[in-house]
C-alpha cells in the first residue's frame, strides 16, 4: 500500500474516532408539548423534565453540566425512569449527589430500571438514601401530584427481572408484559382520574394502554443505540433490531408515550437526551 493511501486511511480512522467521541459527549435538549383531553386545569402549562439511563456518564464534576442544563429549563417536576447506575457500578455516592442537586430544581420521582433490578443489594441501600433525601421512589405504587386543587395519579412500575432477561437464555424467552401483569403489580387505576405511568421500558406500550395509562414516561432503549437517517434507532437492549419505539413522542389509542433516548451508554448519531414536556389541555 502506498504511503499516501496509508496516511489517508489513518486520517479517516482518526476523524471517525474523534467524531464518535464527540457524539458520546453531546447532550441534546428536546422540548415537546403533550396535549391531553381532560387534563386538570391546574396542570395546564406545567413542565416535566424526563431523565433516564444515566449509567456511568458524569457530565462534569458533580454532574455540573447536566445540572446546569436541567436548571435552565425550570421544570415543575422531574421524572427519572430508571438505570440511574449500571449493574457493575460499586460506588453509588455520586448518584446520590446528582439526585440531591436535582431536588434543588424540582420534586424528583424515580423508578428502577433493569440494571437496578440486577443489583438488588446496592439498589436497596441507594433507595433508602434517596428517600431520606426526599426523592419519591415508586416501586409498584402510586402517589398523588397536585397543583392547586387539581391532582393526577402518578404510578411507578417495577417489572420483574425475567421481563428483561432470563437466566438460561439471556434475552430470549422473556416473560411477556401484559395488561394483566401490570394490574397484578400496580392494581387498577381510577378511570375518572388522569393516570401517568413511569415505566422503564416503553416496548409494552399496548399493555400500558390497556391497563389504563393516559401518559407513559420511559427510557431503556437508548434511542436505538445507533440511529440511521430515515430509519431511526436500530437496536434495543434486548438485542432486537429496529425496535418500534426509540425516542420522542408516540401514541397508542388514547395513551401518550414520552420516550427518552437516555443519558448514558455508547451511541452513534444519537446524542444523549434531556426531554422537557409541557402539558397542554386538548379540550381548549
Amino acid at each position: 500500500m502506498k504511503i499516501a493511501a496509508k496516511i489517508l486511511i489513518g486520517a479517516a480512522a482518526a476523524a471517525g474516532a474523534g467524531w464518535t467521541l464527540v457524539q458520546n459527549r453531546q447532550l441534546m435538549t428536546s422540548k415537546y408539548e403533550l396535549e391531553m383531553k381532560g387534563l386538570p386545569a391546574g396542570f395546564e402549562g406545567k413542565r416535566i423534565l424526563l431523565l433516564s439511563d444515566l449509567h456511568k456518564k458524569r457530565y462534569g464534576e458533580g454532574f455540573s453540566n447536566l445540572i446546569n442544563s436541567c436548571a435552565f429549563l425550570e421544570p415543575d417536576l422531574i421524572f427519572f425512569t430508571g438505570d440511574l447506575f449500571s449493574r457493575d457500578e460499586i460506588n453509588l455516592k455520586p448518584k446520590l449527589v446528582l439526585m440531591q442537586r436535582l431536588l434543588k430544581i424540582a420534586p424528583v420521582y424515580y423508578i428502577l430500571g433493569n440494571h437496578e433490578t440486577d443489583a438488588p443489594k446496592r439498589s436497596e441501600k441507594l433507595i433508602a438514601d434517596l428517600r431520606a433525601e426526599g426523592v419519591c421512589v415508586l416501586r409498584n405504587e402510586s402517589t398523588e401530584i397536585s397543583f392547586g386543587e387539581d391532582s393526577i395519579t402518578l404510578w411507578g412500575l417495577e417489572l420483574p427481572r425475567e421481563c428483561y432477561r432470563s437466566d438460561s437464555s439471556l434475552y430470549r424467552k422473556l416473560r411477556p408484559v401484559t395488561a394483566e401483569l401490570v394490574e397484578e403489580l400496580l392494581g387498577r387505576p381510577d378511570p375518572d382520574r388522569k393516570n401517568f405511568l413511569l415505566a422503564h421500558t416503553p416496548l409494552p406500550l399496548k399493555a400500558y394502554s390497556e391497563w389504563g395509562a393516559d401518559a407513559v414516561f420511559s427510557g431503556h432503549v437508548h434511542g436505538g443505540v445507533v440511529r440511521l437517517p430515515l430509519i431511526g434507532g436500530i437496536l434495543s437492549p434486548e438485542r432486537r433490531f429496529f425496535p418500534k419505539y426509540t425516542r420522542g413522542l408516540y401514541s397508542y389509542n388514547d395513551t401518550k408515550l414520552v420516550l427518552s433516548a437516555g443519558l448514558g451508554k455508547f451511541r452513534l448519531n444519537n446524542p444523549s437526551q434531556i426531554i422537557l414536556v409541557t402539558l397542554k389541555c386538548a379540550d381548549k
